[in-house]
């Protein structure tokens, strides 16, 4: 089935996702309408492993919720510079952003980094249209790769057109010294304890696979894929259950980075410092790196300002960056 607002052509240089074309007649750019077991019955487990991989590249993938421009952390000229100073000073390679409001927040925090990363996956605001902004942004190395914008846009997790609705954005990356393809999102899910937010976050997140695997599929190709982002979610007993972490799992086998990296730096210190001095040091992170099968991790590294045993103050957000090392195959 077509996925709504997306046309797909054969061409001899083979298939593109073309829907800016179509999209104020049919609405939002939704990847897969076809039914989440539909799409995890049609791809096996195994697709884009390292079994027919010609090699391996290193990508250092980060996430980092920047918080929204609030009372409690205003989108102040030097919080942007302080979030702007730990996004260059962290050695990453691709990073998913969340809370990065393009009308608000993006732009003036684009502008002190672009020297370095890029950033035109479409994952903004279409105006006259149904589509809001993702309030996500996937920013990577652009000495190193070309992202496309063809093969980009927002994934709406929850099916809903409300004002609250959250949303995805995905991106293909292409390293340009190996060829090496990957896909990449940023995701931020519903926020909330209890077991009803709980299942709405399993469903989001089978939503996230559903759509990314259903972009893969259109056209032909068995990319790895990384799913980066605010998940909401973690072992921790405020949780019912852990759902995106058992979506990932049964829906194609994804792993977490911070569960199967052979090397781990603070990796007690929560990734969400809720604004406290005195970290929490549960090893509960609600940001998280999935990677599908054949995707390796070396490390994973929770990025901490601290001063003696203390944060770092003034906070640049309520989350700390994360980093997973990855050896992708390509």
């Amino acid at each position: 089935m077509e996925p709504q607002g997306l046309r797909l052509r054969t061409r001899r240089t083979g298939y593109r996702m073309e829907d800016m074309a179509s999209l104020a007649r049919t609405g939002p750019a939704l990847v897969a309408l076809t039914t989440v077991a539909a799409v995890f019955t049609a791809v096996p487990p195994s697709s884009g492993t390292a079994a027919a991989a010609a090699g391996r590249t290193t990508v250092r993938m980060g996430s980092f919720n920047i918080h929204k421009d609030d009372k409690v952390l205003p989108w102040t000229a030097k919080r942007r510079a302080r979030v702007a100073s730990q996004i260059l000073s962290n050695g990453f390679d691709v990073l998913a952003l969340q809370e990065a409001n393009g009308n608000t927040i993006f732009p003036s925090l684009y502008r002190r980094v672009k020297h370095r990363y890029a950033a035109n996956a479409r994952c903004a605001k279409v105006k006259g249209t149904r589509v809001r902004d993702a309030r996500t942004r996937i920013l990577y190395d652009r000495t190193r790769f070309t992202g496309s914008r063809t093969i980009s846009g927002r994934i709406l997790l929850d099916r809903s057109y409300a004002k609250s609705a959250d949303f995805a954005c995905y991106q293909l990356l292409t390293e340009k010294a190996t060829g090496a393809k990957f896909l990449v999102t940023s995701a931020h899910l519903v926020n909330g304890p209890g077991a009803a937010k709980d299942r709405k976050r399993y469903r989001q997140t089978q939503n996230l696979i559903a759509d990314t695997l259903a972009v893969r599929r259109a056209h032909g190709a068995s990319w790895p894929i990384i799913w980066a982002g605010d998940f909401n979610s973690s072992a921790s007993r405020k949780y019912t259950f852990d759902g995106p972490r058992r979506a990932m799992r049964q829906g194609i086998g994804a792993r977490d980075a911070f569960a199967v990296a052979r090397t781990r730096k603070h990796g007690s210190y929560n990734s969400a410092n809720q604004l406290r001095r005195r970290p929490w040091r549960t090893s509960h992170h609600v940001d998280h790196v999935y990677v599908s099968p054949g995707i390796g991790v070396s490390r994973f590294t929770v990025v901490v300002r601290l001063k003696g045993k203390l944060y770092r103050t003034p906070f640049t957000s309520d989350h700390n960056p994360i980093r997973a090392t990855l050896q992708i195959p390509f």
